[in-house]
């Protein structure tokens, strides 16, 4: 069944977004990658030179962001060579000054509870308001804080400022210089020579891979039974939308139902409720649509990379501005009008963006 959104979104109420004025502009790896060719003068990079420029003034004058997304941190781990890292994480760096996106569990869980209260005519009460954006790789995990002092005497970062020799503000200058280190480290992965100890010491890179390779695998057995099976080709979006609550946010749902006292049977009665229930959450909607436009070619072998995509998109589609992704996603999306809905612009090249900055 083809997607058909009947209803309007239910939009997290308890996401905050950014001030009024600034827009998200958000790249997949690949167009971060080039933007590093152009920086690093790479040969290869000639003809992303007038994107780059385009974006450092589009950044500098803070009216547009260029946030990162936890996406990109598995998949410059993923990235074998230390020197190619360190140049995409120099332009990331520069361009987002490591503001990131919240991560997609806890968009989810925000998005279940307004899809919830509209069923229930509620409004999440109990739930504290969430950031989409912040600062650094705890940010993109969904985690507060960031790098403090502990002494072993039970002191904590104000005491240290206290009495820091230098003065309270140097001790803010040497925190935020350990910061910036900290967040440079995360994104650059580590020298080749540090590898083996890291290693000894559990250290794992492929850990997000093999992650969404086991995702991956599940959606090749889908295929398999698909093939198998091809009277649910008509109901191919059923069969997605139905394998996503089940899969990626039951726990979501269900805990959400718990703090409501109320039972999933509340809630889905039919086929036809899940399709409202799916299709009212922004981020679903992405994936199912990019989900069952895989599973519509034949011929698609499914990657680890490929759940990485999915993943990135479903945020940032819906939550940024402007979104410049590979080719084939950005046709799926502009033809299912989700753009239209999300009231985001979605673009195939840095050249796209770059006219785009020119117009506003």
């Amino acid at each position: 069944m083809a997607r058909k959104q009947a209803l309007p979104y239910a939009w997290p109420t308890h996401l905050v977004r950014p001030q009024a004025g600034q827009r998200l502009v958000y790249l997949d790896l690949n167009h971060w990658i080039s933007l590093a060719k152009a920086a690093t003068g790479r040969r290869t990079g000639e003809i992303y030179r007038p994107a780059l420029t385009a974006v450092q003034e589009a950044s500098r004058s803070g009216k547009y962001l260029f946030p990162l997304s936890l996406t990109h941190y598995m998949e410059m781990a993923g990235i074998q060579d230390p020197r190619q890292r360190g140049d995409i994480a120099d332009v990331m760096e520069d361009l987002s000054g490591f503001t990131t996106l919240l991560t997609n569990s806890h968009i989810v869980r925000l998005e279940v509870e307004a899809a919830l209260d509209r069923v229930f005519s509620t409004d999440s009460p109990h739930l504290a308001d969430l950031d989409l954006l912040g600062h650094g790789i705890g940010h993109a995990m969904g985690k507060r804080g960031g790098l403090h002092i502990r002494s072993a005497s039970g002191g904590t970062t104000e005491d240290a400022r206290a009495a820091w020799p230098d003065g309270p503000e140097a001790f803010d200058a040497m925190l935020t210089d350990k910061r910036r280190h900290l967040e440079r480290s995360m994104l650059r992965g580590p020298a080749d020579s540090e590898v083996p100890e890291l290693k000894a010491n559990g250290w794992d890179p492929t850990v997000a891979k093999r992650g969404a390779e086991e995702r991956a695998e599940s959606e090749r057995q889908l295929a398999a039974r698909l093939d198998n099976d091809p009277q649910y080709w008509n109901r191919l979006r059923d069969v997605v939308q139905a394998r996503y609550m089940a899969l990626e946010i039951i726990d979501a749902i269900t805990q959400a139902l718990i703090d409501r006292d109320k039972r999933i049977e509340d809630v889905i009665t039919d086929k036809d409720s899940v399709r409202a229930f799916a299709d009212c959450m922004p981020s679903a909607d992405v994936y199912t649509t990019l989900v069952e436009a895989a599973h519509r070619n034949r011929q698609k072998v499914w990657e680890s990379n490929d759940i990485f995509d999915i993943d990135a998109l479903s945020v940032s589609v819906p939550y940024c501005d402007v979104v410049v992704t590979e080719r084939y996603a950005s046709h799926v999306v502009n033809a299912a009008h989700l753009p239209r809905g999300m009231k985001t612009e979605v673009f195939p090249r840095l050249k796209d963006l770059t006219e785009w900055l020119d117009r506003q």
